[in-house]
């Protein structure tokens, strides 16, 4: 359709393709080395866009992003799976060992980033790190959350895939091959990005911010 229509493809993308990385840091030069189905299937997928623009059929970049985060996410380790019980008193889920560094995305620099790609040719026939704030540990995150919400969050670590709360049987038996992310460090640097386009990531501080006052919006009967 993009090649018959003569528009440009910014695809959001993820971090699959590039397997397990033991807790290299992963920038937009760091090998494919997925050995997981959807890993695969992703890298098949972003091989074909970047022949594509290659052979001039289509112009084409690959946005990629780490975990979601922020007002709207809700089927997210830090989304649903946090922020109600975080607010309620209930039993917050974390996954894997929350000691590791993570880099999770703010879905409004999700936003930023695609529509700055849009609107930037330039950056065509490649594939980019969508601005993401520096990685620190899912623990510290709790942390910044019980500060704001004035008490200990009530944290079950979940440290092998198993169906609990919004993660059913279903979605678990199909996460389990991804289930590395979590035990591992997942460390996303965008710094390409944000040199070639000037965009900055949201500072994690605000993220939670604004985070808590959309769930207590949602909560509120």
């Amino acid at each position: 359709a993009v090649e018959t229509a003569g528009a440009r493809l910014v695809v959001l993308d993820t971090l699959y393709p590039y397997g397990e990385t033991r807790g290299e840091v992963m920038t937009e030069d760091t090998p494919w080395r997925a050995t997981s189905r959807k890993g695969r299937m992703r890298a098949r997928l972003d091989e074909d866009y970047l022949a594509a623009h290659r052979e001039g059929r289509v112009r084409a970049v690959l946005a990629r992003s780490a975990d979601f985060v922020g007002p709207g996410v809700l089927n997210s380790t830090l989304g649903g799976a946090a922020f109600p019980a975080a607010l309620t008193g209930g039993e917050v889920l974390a996954m894997g060992d929350i000691d590791l560094p993570h880099s999770y995305t703010n879905i409004g620099d999700v936003a930023t980033g695609l529509a700055t790609l849009g609107e930037r040719p330039e950056g065509d026939g490649r594939v980019w790190h969508l601005p993401t704030a520096p990685a620190v540990t899912t623990r510290e995150i709790h942390a910044m959350i019980e500060r704001r919400v004035g008490g200990a969050l009530r944290t079950v670590v979940l440290d092998a895939p198993r169906p609990v709360g919004p993660f059913d049987e279903v979605f678990m038996r199909e996460y389990e091959e991804m289930f590395y992310q979590h035990t591992e460090a997942q460390i996303m640097d965008s710094s390409a990005f944000e040199r070639t386009f000037g965009v900055r990531p949201t500072p994690l501080s605000e993220t939670i911010d604004t985070t808590l006052d959309w769930y207590r919006g949602l909560l509120t009967p």
